[in-house]
């Protein structure tokens, strides 16, 4: 499955089904590119800030006594960051379920396809809860009381959180496979990009024994929160993909001259990529 989940990424993120707008003579742009990259700059002024104001304060990596320190942490909760990232994770959902209801008259995914976009924004919305109410943080007591001692001597939920963050990747892989190959390679790519932070970043200071009173780990929950940022600002622009926004041809008897406008049509769906596209909407 990890190789099919790579060659789904390769084929999604280069894919050229542009007969519909070749025919008019319009261009296709990615058009939620700069979306994602004004969404990772804010993560990235996020993670910075949070880097920052304790230098300022002069505090050291453990003191958290200052609230400025607190609301910028990113490694706090119910503050500023964790906003930030429930909201992102809420929005992918929603929009998620938007666009799968928009697509659904034009059945361009096959049977299954709405259930697919809601599956997706459950599961999105699920995961924005788990980031404002910090669930995963509460495994390591369901781990005592069905097995017993936790062998990890630090960030303890682990040991069940590595298999429920495999067993979302699976289900969010199974529902975007049946997508257009753009939001299908952004799914995959986002949630990825999202446990490499989330899940590998503490792993690996686990693994190398980081001492948690220490600036070392300051820098690894940085790095590990802004790989979740950039994750999630993926996932929100997933959905985005599934509309191709293209500069209409020009008029009739028109042989030079600028496009005679704007024209949204939908990325048609994995299970119906044999169809041209279908507008969405034409705007002249």
């Amino acid at each position: 499955m990890h190789k099919t989940m790579q060659k789904t990424v390769h084929r999604g993120i280069h894919a050229e089904s542009e007969v519909h707008s070749a025919a008019r003579g319009g261009s296709v742009s990615p058009w939620w590119r700069p979306t994602l990259w004004a969404l990772i700059a804010a993560g990235l002024v996020l993670v910075i800030a949070s880097a920052i104001v304790p230098l300022v304060l002069g505090a050291g990596p453990v003191d958290r006594t200052s609230p400025v320190r607190v609301f910028f942490d990113v490694a706090g909760e119910r503050n500023l960051p964790t906003w930030w990232n429930t909201g992102l994770l809420w929005t992918a959902g929603a929009l998620s379920v938007a666009i799968g209801l928009l697509r659904r008259p034009t059945r361009l995914d096959g049977r299954g396809g709405w259930s697919a976009w809601c599956g997706l924004g459950a599961l999105l919305a699920l995961m924005s809860l788990d980031e404002y109410a910090g669930i995963h943080e509460r495994l390591d007591g369901l781990w005592r009381r069905l097995v017993g001692d936790n062998p990890l001597p630090a960030f303890e939920w682990l040991m069940l959180g590595v298999p429920v963050a495999g067993a979302v990747v699976v289900f969010l892989w199974v529902c975007a496979r049946v997508l257009p190959s753009p939001s299908t390679a952004l799914y995959v790519l986002g949630i990825v990009v999202f446990f490499l932070g989330a899940l590998g970043a503490e792993a690996l200071v686990v693994a190398a024994g980081v001492p948690l009173d220490s600036w070392a780990y300051v820098a690894s929950y940085h790095v590990e929160e802004l790989l979740e940022f950039t994750g999630s600002a993926l996932l929100v622009v997933a959905p985005l993909a599934a509309v191709r926004l293209a500069s209409g041809g020009r008029a009739s008897g028109e042989t030079s001259g600028p496009a005679s406008g704007l024209e949204l049509t939908w990325h048609a769906g994995r299970r119906r990529c044999t169809e041209a596209a279908r507008p969405a909407s034409a705007m002249r």
